[in-house]
């Protein structure tokens, strides 16, 4: 009895076992035919980008193209402005900036990119609100009769609560 359990068990395993080995040959070779559709797939999408991209420089080179085609080139170079603008940010992040000939990020001091050999002008700061403003060039600002009564108005209540701290009163006149 015992000898018939164990050789029933046997048998058992014995077709569970091939039949996995049969499931994992079937999933590989799936795989393997779903890898192949894919290379493919990508394959037409690089060659549609390929296609894209000569139309897009012939744009950019001033060629005469369809007029559905210029509109996606013109939202194209929009994009690329934004991307522009994004990668000067997370440079100036850094302290550091956007090479405008290769576009690659190089130390604020260099006058050269390291890279092409390009000049990297460096950006001049942005003022801050509380940056020194130059007396010379700046603008005079004129004062409206508003702005000046509340001026007035101000050191007026300065001068009574300037008065009330040497007196040592709360209210003044009192």
């Amino acid at each position: 009895m015992a000898r018939d359990f164990f050789d029933e068990l046997s048998d058992t395993i014995t077709r569970t076992t091939k039949d996995l080995g049969k499931k994992a040959g079937q999933l590989y070779e799936a795989q393997k035919i779903r890898s192949k559709i894919s290379s493919e797939e990508q394959m037409v999408q690089k060659l549609k980008a390929d296609i894209g991209n000569v139309i897009f420089e012939k744009y950019k080179e001033g060629a005469e193209v369809e007029e559905a085609l210029k509109g996606f080139c013109e939202e194209i170079e929009q994009h690329l402005d934004i991307i522009d603008g994004y990668k000067d940010a997370a440079a100036e992040m850094k302290g550091r900036k956007i090479c405008p000939a290769c576009g690659k990020s190089v130390d604020r001091s260099v006058s050269f990119c390291p890279y092409c050999g390009s000049v990297c002008p460096t950006p001049e700061p942005e003022k801050a609100e509380g940056d020194v403003v130059d007396t010379e060039t700046a603008e005079p600002v004129e004062e409206t009769e508003e702005k000046q009564a509340e001026n007035e108005a101000g050191t007026e209540e300065e001068k009574v609560s300037t008065e009330t701290e040497k007196s040592g009163q709360d209210f003044p006149g009192k």
